[in-house]
């Protein structure tokens, strides 16, 4: 999944919830970048706002999904869908404000 952090606010919410989950390794990926998801240093390296990419390794299916839920604040759809919808709305001329 991916998410959107704006700011030092989001950074601090989203690596409070990775820390809950001590039986499993989450990552945040951002082009050939991957930091540990539970460090603010970490996080904050990535110079936000960015999205970014949350690698989850584990085996237990609901501890992945429990974490995802409570990152669904954060989520975002695919980059290049949005991309993508820009782009259409600038060609046709519509404002997408």
């Amino acid at each position: 999944m991916k998410i959107r952090l704006n700011n030092s606010a989001d950074a601090t919410a989203v690596v409070s919830i990775a820390n809950k989950f001590k039986d499993c390794v989450i990552d945040g990926k951002f082009g050939r970048y991957i930091i540990d998801l539970k460090s603010i240093l970490g996080v904050l390296s990535f110079e936000l706002p960015k999205t970014i990419e949350v690698v989850i390794q584990s085996d237990n299916t609901k501890l992945i999904e429990d974490l995802e839920h409570q990152l669904g604040f954060w989520k975002v759809e695919d980059d290049d869908r949005i991309i993508w919808e820009i782009c259409s709305n600038y060609r046709w001329g519509r404002s997408i404000l």
